[in-house]
This record gives C-alpha cells, sequence and structure tokens, in this order.
C-alpha cells in the first residue's frame, strides 16, 4: 500500500533527529504548536474550519465548551447554562467582570452584536445558515440576553457552544478588515502578530477571567508538509503536533524527547460522492457499488495500524444520536462490479477524479490513494487530486472539486450539526442532496421531544446508509505529538486551547 514511503522519510527523519537533546524549558519561551496551514481568517465568527477555529479561540474565548468524557457542555463566558422556559425562548446569562484585551467591557450587547455581525449576509460568515432560526434578541440587562426563535431549534444548545464573542466597540470603529488583521477578543491571550504563511503569535492576556495563562507567549507555526513537522517535534522546536501517523508512533516514543498523547475523536473521516453534476454518481446503485468495492477494514488495519474506529454510517460512535443498528458495508467487489452493470454502466469505463488534501488529517492523501487503488481493482480509473487545505476547502464550497472530495468533520457529538449540514445541497460543505432526505432532515430539526428527535435521526441514516452519499469511512483516533516538559492534554471535542497548558518543571 502506497503509505511506504511517507513510512521510511519518518523513519529517517527520526533517525536523525531522535536523540536531540532536550531544551531548557524558560518562561520567556514560546509554546509552539505545529499546524498544517494558517488561519483563514482572525474574525470570529467567520469561517467554520478546525484549523481557523482552534486559533481564534485562544484569542476570542467562548461562551460555553465541551469537557470531559463522554464531552457535556460547560459554561465559559456564560455564567450558567442556557435556559429554555419555552420551546422558543433561550436566555443567556453572562459572567461578570469580563473585559475584551482593550479594555471594552463584555457583557449581552456584545453577544447581541456577534449574532447580529453574522447574521448580516454584508459579512458573509458561515454561520449564518445555523442561526437563521433566530427571530429577536433582546438585551434584558447588561449580562442577560434574551434569544427568540421562529420554531423550535434544540440545536441551539449545541450551536452556543464555542461561539465566540466579538468587542463591538472595537469592531465598529476599525471595520472588518482592520479587525480580522488585528483581532481584539477576551480570551487567554492576545494577539501580537500574524507573519502569513509562517506564524501566529499571541501573549498571555494578563487579565483573562479565568487567571492568566501560565504560559506566556504561543506560536502557531504553519508547516504544511507533515514529515517537516514531525521533524520540528523531534528535533525540540515543536512542542504540540497533531495527527501523528500510526506508524510513526515508537519512534515518537523512543526519542525520549516527545511522546504520543491519543484520543479516541468526535470527527469522522469520508469520502463524498458528488451527486450535484450529471454522471454515474447520480445513480444510487453506483455510489453503494462504491462502498463495496474499497476495503475500509484492510485500509484501517494496515495504513492505520488499527488507530481508527470504521463507521457504517454518518456519525461517530461517540455521537449521542448515532444508531446503533447499522453495519459497515462489506467488501464484496464482485456485488460492486454486478451493480454499477445493473445501473447500465461499464466499471472499466468509468473515470473519476478524487480531491484530497495532504497533512490535514491523519494520512488523508494515502488514504485517498488507497481508496483509488482498490477501485481501479475493478477497472475504474480514479485521478486523485493532491490540494493545499485552503485550496482543498475553497473547491469544496464553490463546487470545483472532482466527483468525490476526501473530507473530516467534527467535533460531531449530535448528529443535526453534522447531516443537516452535509446533506443539504444549499449548505457550505455539502456534497450531496435530494428531494426525500431534504424533507426528512427538516422535519427532525424542530423536534424537541427527545425521543421523538432520536428516532428520527435514526430514520435518516438508515436513508443515508441507503443512498450512500459517501465511502463511508472511520472515526478519527486524535494522536498529538507533545513535548515531554508540556502539561497538556487531548480531548475529543478536538480543541487545542492552551490556557491550562503548563511547562514541567524538572
Amino acid at each position: 500500500m502506497r503509505g511506504t514511503a511517507l513510512a521510511l522519510l519518518i523513519a529517517l527523519l527520526l533517525g536523525l533527529v531522535g536523540n536531540a537533546p532536550a531544551p531548557t524549558a524558560a518562561q520567556d519561551r514560546p509554546l509552539v504548536v505545529a499546524l498544517g496551514a494558517e488561519p483563514r481568517s482572525l474574525m470570529a465568527m467567520r469561517i467554520v474550519d478546525w484549523t481557523t477555529n482552534v486559533q481564534q479561540m485562544n484569542i476570542y474565548d467562548r461562551l460555553y465548551y465541551w469537557d470531559g468524557f463522554p464531552p457535556r457542555i460547560k459554561p465559559s463566558l456564560a455564567a450558567e447554562l442556557p435556559q429554555t422556559p419555552d420551546d422558543l425562548t433561550w436566555i443567556i446569562k453572562l459572567r461578570p467582570g469580563v473585559k475584551f484585551h482593550n479594555g471594552e467591557p463584555f457583557g449581552a450587547e456584545a453577544v447581541k452584536f456577534t449574532f447580529e455581525w453574522l447574521l448580516d449576509p454584508r459579512n458573509e460568515s458561515h454561520y449564518r445558515p445555523r442561526f437563521a432560526f433566530i427571530e429577536s434578541m433582546e438585551v434584558l440587562d447588561p449580562l442577560t440576553l434574551r434569544i427568540r426563535t421562529k420554531e423550535p431549534a434544540p440545536i441551539m444548545r449545541y450551536w452556543l457552544v464555542d461561539f465566540t464573542v466579538m468587542a463591538p466597540g472595537y469592531v465598529r470603529s476599525v471595520g472588518n478588515v482592520e479587525a480580522s488583521r488585528n483581532p481584539i477578543g477576551a480570551g487567554p491571550y492576545k494577539f501580537v502578530r500574524w507573519d502569513r504563511d509562517e506564524r501566529l503569535v499571541l501573549e498571555a492576556n494578563p487579565g483573562y477571567w479565568n487567571k492568566p495563562p501560565a504560559i506566556k507567549r504561543v506560536e502557531f507555526r504553519f508547516i504544511p508538509d507533515f514529515s517537516a513537522r514531525l521533524a520540528s517535534l523531534l528535533a525540540g522546536e515543536a512542542d504540540i503536533v497533531k495527527d501523528v501517523p500510526p506508524v510513526a508512533v515508537d519512534q515518537v516514543t523512543r526519542s525520549g524527547l516527545a511522546e504520543v498523547r491519543g484520543v479516541a475523536s468526535s470527527r469522522i473521516n469520508y469520502l463524498a460522492l458528488v451527486n450535484f453534476k450529471p454522471g454515474p454518481l447520480q445513480d444510487r446503485r453506483v455510489r453503494q457499488a462504491l462502498n463495496y468495492a474499497v476495503n475500509v477494514d484492510e485500509i484501517v488495519t494496515n495504513l492505520f495500524k488499527g488507530r481508527a474506529t470504521r463507521i457504517p454510517g454518518a456519525l461517530s460512535s461517540i455521537n449521542e444520536n448515532v444508531n446503533p443498528n447499522l453495519k459497515p458495508y462489506p467488501f464484496d467487489p464482485e456485488r460492486a462490479v454486478r451493480l454499477i452493470k445493473e445501473a447500465g454502466y461499464d466499471p472499466t469505463k468509468l473515470e473519476f477524479t478524487l480531491d484530497s488534501p495532504s497533512g490535514r488529517y491523519p494520512l488523508d492523501k494515502e488514504a485517498s490513494e488507497a481508496i483509488a487503488s482498490y477501485l481501479g481493482r475493478i477497472g475504474i480509473r480514479v485521478r486523485v487530486v493532491v490540494n493545499e487545505w485552503g485550496t482543498h476547502l475553497d473547491k469544496i464550497i464553490n463546487r470545483r472539486t472532482g466527483e468525490m472530495f476526501y473530507l473530516g468533520w467534527g467535533p460531531a457529538l449530535e448528529a443535526q450539526g453534522t447531516i443537516a449540514e452535509l446533506f443539504r445541497p444549499e449548505r457550505t460543505y455539502s456534497g450531496f442532496g435530494t428531494p426525500n432526505l431534504t424533507l426528512e432532515i427538516n422535519k427532525a430539526i424542530p423536534i424537541v421531544d427527545l425521543k421523538k428527535r432520536q428516532a428520527a435521526w435514526h430514520l435518516i441514516q438508515v436513508m443515508l446508509y441507503t443512498e450512500a452519499p459517501w465511502i463511508f469511512l472511520w472515526q478519527q483516533h486524535d494522536l498529538y505529538g507533545v513535548n515531554k516538559r508540556v502539561k497538556w492534554e487531548p480531548h475529543p471535542a478536538e480543541k487545542i486551547f492552551l490556557h491550562d497548558a503548563e511547562w514541567v518543571r524538572r
């Protein structure tokens, strides 16, 4: 399988740098997090993108956040969990005494402003469709906001998690462009500078409401090539690196400088089969055939060394709405060929383009190449196009990918945030939609009764299994390479929130 070249390169890098001496931790040394891409914006609530969001949340802070395992919603800038006196009303009470980095007071007006900003179509926020159900907002007092919705919106409880809040006076005075270049938030770290294509530099906010961070300076460094990120970790230059390949775990452990800290993530990885264009993928039988043609279990075993969990549908095993009765498509290439021929196609005449990122998810390019190889065994020719991360997202958003694209989605801890976002054709990252599916999703969204809501999402998962809009792949296991001098643990909600990180004293 095609992961061999990467494994050899990693082994060489580890042999070169595995014995590097550990530098002495000093209070003025920055903690360095190596990422595959820079943020696509530093404007809060502008872009739905993990790389962007994990950097922003250290600047802006959040109303609520996921904590523990299984994850539970906890208040952050909010003082308590939201109150719902009726199905259309949400009361958000906020923490007193919080200030933005420029001294501007945080409160209900700031939260209301942030909602109004993202709902304004001129700001082109990816979050606007998520909150389109809001009818009105009213500031009841400086620390209390009341939101009324047009219809029941039980998903609001989840959408408020990681809702990052802007400083309204600052944004109004400088405008969007300057506010994105020099962001002001209420988070644990203050913006210092953004060196494009190189790094984002932050410094501790001494006035942070939840005590100042122990680590005074943070750098997010942008290193697109994973082998280079791993080499940086093992040379003592980077302190946290996400998505260590399973093939490298033992070598990282043997380095003596870093260790692998892992957690089963709520993130799923999948191969979207785009039905927006005319062609074979509009036929359900062809999409089902592609699922039968790929030996997903073998990819998990050989490429990921078992450090991924296969999913039979669109949700991970720790998603609270997952349908436990679904079983994965079995590997059956003969059945795949029969289905394609039943649909009126010759598999040896089929040609598809598969768009893949490289280094954004664990072994994403290698997994895409493995999938293409399996499809090739039944005669289908697949051209894998490898994209830089920002380019990959832009192609998905603007419907310019090939017939297939590889993507991950998470954190995904409830159904609506995945299914309603990825299987309705008007949504930002969707590659698939049918009228019947859209109808059922829209019917499920306002259901408040927990049992009825669960039944609705279970039914929709059966529909998705039958429609086969993806080649269903796996639940990601997050493997972080972490320098031993750093006290920090990964979380299944996939947040790199650095307020609680500390240097280990030696």
